[in-house]
């Protein structure tokens, strides 16, 4: 038992060290300036005369100091008369898609986070019809726990600041999400999933039943297992995210249209039963706990879709405890057509504000 022990300690600790790593290299706290300032990245000053645009996420490009240099670009806050670090206090916990982008126009670090980054050591899953030897050899692997680890790695990369528009930003993302049977004898990755996009990003200030549309995406997506033969799985689409805040709600809705066109299982139009044609995410936060929901919908009469549902509490500044659990199609590519339950429970990277 003590050696069992020690071996899962011995996969299970590198991964728990490896975010503790990320969440304090890759997510390094950014100073928020108030509406009327921006900050001069060579002297660390900050300017008074920046006007005030119609945008909670960048700052206007007239911004200058006396002497009329022009300042780079930062994010502002909606507390015009409170100093950078009051500003920082004052402005409310958001989704993680907003942090996101705040953090990526900002950011002096080229990577930034993009998805939720985070490690489940424990997630329990069912596959409610299927027998579990039926599900290794779907799988191709040997044999088959029902407990075993997921992680996701998600970072984004912004190559062009008003590209399109004044407050518009150009980015690369990369999003990684593994299945490891770290407790069996093999310890295999039963399925990594590999998202690459392009995301042009267009933040705003206007208002719907009382939320700020605070940005709007246009992306293209291509989603992959880069495996072969019977095992291959992967779509193209391009898609649409409309991200509101209200306080300390956030709602994003995220439609897509598939551009694949291959007709074989696993990577063609079947994509669209199982996973829908649209992702919607709401939730609330606050700067220690985390309340989440996510639903996807094919809105037929043959329903499929999944729901997952995400609850955060506070472990430390740069970790946050996280309880996810799913159910319904698609959790992974290679379980697109299967319903598959899962809890976890386990840490993720705090997005910085």
């Amino acid at each position: 038992m003590f050696c069992a022990g020690q071996k899962y300690a011995a996969l299970v600790l590198p991964p728990f060290i490896s975010f503790a790593i990320l969440g304090w290299s890759w997510l390094a706290p950014q100073t928020a300036v108030a509406n009327n300032e921006c900050s001069d990245p060579s002297s660390g000053a900050y300017a008074n005369s920046c006007q005030p645009v119609d945008s909670t996420l960048l700052c206007s490009s007239t911004c200058s100091k006396s002497g009329g240099a022009t300042l780079a670009r930062a994010p502002i806050s909606k507390y015009k008369s409170a100093v950078p670090e009051e500003a920082k206090a004052l402005t409310p916990y958001t989704s993680q898609p907003i942090e996101g982008l705040r953090n990526a126009i900002n950011s002096t670090f080229p990577l930034t986070a993009h998805k939720a980054n985070y490690l489940l050591p424990a997630a329990y899953r069912e596959l409610p019809g299927e027998t579990r030897s039926a599900a290794a050899d779907r799988y191709g692997v040997p044999t088959l726990d029902p407990l075993e680890v997921q992680f996701q790695l998600s970072l984004q990369l912004p190559l062009w600041s008003g590209f399109l528009g004044e407050n518009s930003f150009l980015s690369v993302a990369y999003t990684n999400i593994s299945f490891w049977q770290a407790y069996t004898g093999s310890g295999i990755f039963r399925e990594i999933d590999h998202e690459v996009e392009l995301i042009a990003t267009w933040s705003n200030n206007r208002r719907l039943l009382g939320f700020h549309n605070v940005a709007t995406q246009v992306g293209v997506s291509h989603q992959s297992n880069g495996r072969g033969a019977s095992y291959s799985r992967g779509w193209n689409r391009i898609y649409t995210n409309f991200i509101f805040e209200r306080d300390n709600y956030f709602v994003a809705l995220k439609p897509w249209y598939r551009f694949s066109k291959e007709r074989n299982k696993g990577r063609g139009p079947d994509f669209d039963f199982y996973y829908g044609n649209f992702e919607l995410t709401a939730g609330y936060h606050t700067r220690s706990y985390s309340l989440s929901i996510m639903l996807r919908n094919n809105l037929r009469s043959n329903n499929r879709g999944a729901l997952e549902l995400s609850w955060g509490f506070p472990i430390s500044k740069r970790l946050r405890g996280v309880v996810k659990y799913f159910d319904g199609y698609g959790e992974s590519l290679i379980d697109y057509a299967t319903r598959v339950r899962t809890l976890g429970i386990g840490l993720e990277v705090a997005p910085d504000l």
